[in-house]
């Protein structure tokens, strides 16, 4: 036990610890010509342990096989640093700018962790005039099967994008049917179907019978968005119901979600990019696209927004605009895009960027423990060495009294300062 308490707190472990990380920024950010960025970051910085990447370097390609994930560095690095704050640890004034200091660095790590593992980021896209109780998944899709529940209610049973793997049979026991994937594609373009040049088609169900899938290689880029496909079958009491095509270019092509009769029983379905419900809604009142005089540089994005809770009976209009986000139930919403309405190019468009991140003050409250730890540690050794430099100094007095307030003045202002801004309540 005492090996490996003196191998955690090493200083050794600690510079290996930061030279990995080092190189596992340089590798992830090599993977990114090949896997793009989210891939790349899911592979070496989301990930306990690196297995057999190839990448490219100066025209070259060469392979990494094994090297330590981001989850592994960061975790160990915590523990590092935590077992070594705890051994060094003393109640000392002349130490208590340094000991400020690795708690804020520890409390840094501890707070991407908890980033990493506990927010949530989706998006809210809706025209002016539009209402909208929910966000969506910039990448992940669920399929949706949906029952009127009366009331102006739904009941919705999801299966994530996951779980639709070619030969897959899924049950649940809402679900009258069993769902079998006979085909599944990650990205795809849809076109009308020539029954004279595409033959039969593999829908026997559902507006898939008049289109044709074409599949396409997975989008990898930032710009880019992957829109899956599903041929899935359905089978009630050992009959089956129909093959069905679902896929996100169904309603992006005016369709509605497909009507499944089951006994009488009917259901809706859709293959759709996954959503978080809110317990508010959302309108999208006006939008303002402001830009710099004869250029097409944005200047500033502002959405107008009505935001209406029923279980609170709040009803308030705010502006979403750059670098002033609304705060709200624990989601933070951010201006993120905006456009016109193809269909009404006098209709704007708004795109919410919305983060839950439950975390979200801790690497604040690190920088302010980090940059106190500093301050108070640099000031120690300054005066220090002003007083051997300078000599002894009388203690007290009016002028050294008059500093110490005017310092405290200073330090005061810029801390609240800086906590006005981070909360958005100046500019």
């Amino acid at each position: 036990m005492k090996l490996i308490w003196k191998f955690l707190c090493s200083l050794r472990l600690t510079v290996v610890l930061l030279a990995l990380a080092v190189l596992l920024i340089f590798f992830g950010t090599l993977a990114q010509v090949d896997e793009g960025l989210w891939k790349a970051q899911k592979i070496w910085f989301e990930s306990w342990i690196v297995i057999w990447q190839h990448l490219q370097l100066f025209g070259g390609k060469f392979t990494v096989p094994i090297f330590p994930g981001g989850y592994l560095i960061g975790t160990t690095l915590f523990v590092g640093l935590t077992a070594a704050f705890i051994q060094r640890f003393t109640w000392r004034w002349d130490k208590l700018g340094v000991n400020l200091t690795h708690g804020g660095v520890i409390l840094l790590l501890l707070g991407q962790l908890l980033t990493q593992e506990l927010a949530l980021e989706s998006y809210i896209e809706f025209k002016e005039g539009e209402t909208k109780g929910y966000a969506e998944h910039h990448r992940d899709n669920e399929l949706a099967f949906i029952r009127d529940a009366g009331e102006g209610r739904d009941e919705v049973v999801v299966i994530p994008e996951s779980m639709l793997r070619t030969g897959a049979e899924i049950r649940h026991e809402k679900l009258p049917f069993t769902v079998r994937v006979k085909e599944h594609g990650l990205n795809c373009q849809i076109r009308r179907r020539g029954p004279m040049v595409d033959g039969p088609a593999t829908a026997t169900q559902g507006v898939g019978m008049q289109l044709v899938v074409e599949p396409r290689a997975e989008a990898k880029d930032m710009d880019s968005r992957n829109l899956p496909y599903a041929y899935i079958e359905l089978l009630a009491g050992g009959n089956s119901l129909g093959t069905w095509l679902v896929t996100p270019w169904l309603p992006m092509l005016g369709s509605a979600a497909q009507v499944i009769d089951v006994s009488g029983q009917k259901l809706r379905t859709e293959l759709r990019f996954e959503r978080y419900y809110q317990p508010f809604e959302m309108t999208l009142l006006k939008t303002s696209h402001e830009q710099y005089r004869g250029t097409d540089i944005p200047k500033n994005f502002r959405s107008r927004v009505r935001v209406v809770d029923g279980k609170t009976r709040e009803a308030r209009e705010v502006d979403i605009y750059m670098n002033h986000p609304l705060r709200y139930a624990g989601l933070t919403f951010y201006q993120a895009r905006m456009g016109k309405d193809q269909d009404d190019p006098q209709r704007g468009t708004s795109a919410l960027q919305v983060v839950r991140n439950p975390s979200w003050l801790a690497p604040y409250v690190g920088c302010y423990v980090v940059a106190i730890g500093m301050y108070l540690q640099f000031r120690l050794h300054l005066v220090k060495f002003l007083g051997q430099r300078l000599g002894a100094t009388r203690r007290g007095g009016l002028g050294a009294i008059s500093a110490r307030v005017l310092e405290l003045g200073v330090l005061g202002y810029l801390v609240f300062k800086f906590t006005l801004n981070l909360f958005g309540y100046s500019s």
